[in-house]
């Protein structure tokens, strides 16, 4: 084996439930993965959090998996993708989080979100964004943080507290705070970047009470963007070359280049998006405008997404909440061994429904139960 086969990117995935590490090599081959489950936190109806020191510990635990499983591997490079919009505050210094982040899927900015539309800020919030004033989106959470928890909120203020998504953080703790970055994709999906300039917005800084000081350097989605500290980082003093939020990753992923093309993942939720190249093309049917990723050259690409919060998370449902399968491998057995769903529908809208509804107050529902109705209807219904 030449050196070159020897050597491979390390790409971390820091999803909404797990962390997955895979090192690929330069026949764009996966040689080896890794991956391990954080825990999710529900401290209220419709609050869903992370502790993003768990975050970090699952990023650990999955690069040393991938690393032990191809020792012959050398990891040349490193990218990160990331679940989107999620709000993590951590210390400049120490690098903890003086709260849990708040995930993209908390519901509890409904009313912060209301107020804005009835005072009439939605129309300007979409001409600058592309999004919508929705719970989902990272702007509203840290609004809510201000108000809620004065005390976290005044160390953002001064300066101590920086604030950003799971990709900010995590090249937080893998430079040990050096660098302070977020990439294009990951920045419009904020509420807080004018999508038309490829800059934070001070006018929306202003109106969700956001210092810009606090956010962090937007840069390209690929080039060398900082590197990682051996003494934080399993020893490895890697380039960080790529940052892409999980859609848009995946929308380049797919081979997704030309505008026109798309793709529809299935993870925590599903989400279509369709590349619309250099044009920023606004949607009349609930569809959000968002950046797919920008060149070193400046140049930004934009899609169109539609977004459901909920597939992949409502097996994990009936697992964890539910206690109906032991895992969610279990589901394609019980699902075959009964010939349709017996009538049951699963309206799986657990934290609300996304496109084209955009109902924060939405919640799921099961319809159709009868005294002949079993697990495997429940899991069949699951799965349609």
């Amino acid at each position: 084996m030449s050196g070159a086969e020897r050597q491979a990117v390390l790409a971390i995935d820091a999803g909404t439930t797990g962390v997955t590490a895979l090192l690929v090599d330069v026949e764009a081959r996966v040689v080896a993965r890794g991956y391990a489950e954080f825990p999710q936190h529900f401290p209220s109806e419709g609050w869903v959090e992370h502790d993003p020191g768990e975050i970090w510990a699952a990023v650990l635990t999955a690069v040393r998996a991938a690393l032990a499983a191809a020792p012959h591997v050398e990891p040349v490079a490193l990218g990160i993708t990331n679940q989107r919009e999620t709000a993590v505050l951590w210390d400049r210094e120490t690098l903890g989080s003086p709260r849990r982040a708040i995930v993209w899927q908390d519901r509890r900015t409904a009313g912060i979100c209301q107020q804005l539309r009835e005072d009439g800020h939605e129309p300007r919030v979409a001409e600058l964004t592309g999004l919508r004033l929705d719970p989902y989106f990272t702007a509203t959470k840290l609004s809510w943080i201000a108000l809620k928890e004065p005390h976290v909120w005044a160390q953002v203020q001064s300066g101590r507290v920086a604030v950003g998504t799971v990709d900010s953080y995590l090249v937080a703790r893998l430079t040990r705070g050096l660098h302070h970055v977020t990439d294009a994709s990951n920045a419009s999906r904020t509420l807080l970047y004018d999508i038309t300039t490829g800059t934070w917005s001070q006018e929306l800084c202003a109106l969700f009470g956001v210092p810009l000081d606090a956010l962090p350097e937007v840069v390209p989605s690929y080039g060398v963007l900082g590197r990682t500290d051996p003494a934080t980082f399993l020893g490895l003093d890697l380039p960080i070359a790529g940052i892409a939020g999980d859609q848009q990753a995946a929308l380049f992923g797919q081979a997704c280049f030309t505008p026109g093309s798309s793709k529809c993942t299935y993870g925590t939720g599903s989400f279509i998006l369709v590349n619309t190249g250099e044009q920023i093309a606004r949607s009349d049917s609930g569809l959000l405008t968002t950046v797919a990723w920008a060149h070193p050259d400046g140049r930004r690409e934009f899609a169109l997404e539609g977004a459901v919060f909920v597939t992949g998370a409502a097996v994990q449902w009936l697992r964890d909440g539910l206690g109906l399968i032991a895992s969610a491998a279990e589901t394609e057995a019980l699902g075959r061994s009964v010939p349709d769903s017996g009538g049951i529908v699963f309206v799986p809208a657990l934290t609300g429904l996304g496109a084209p509804d955009w109902d924060p107050q939405a919640r799921g529902a099961i319809l159709g139960i009868t005294r002949g109705t079993t697990a495997a209807h429940l899991v069949r219904a699951t799965l349609e």
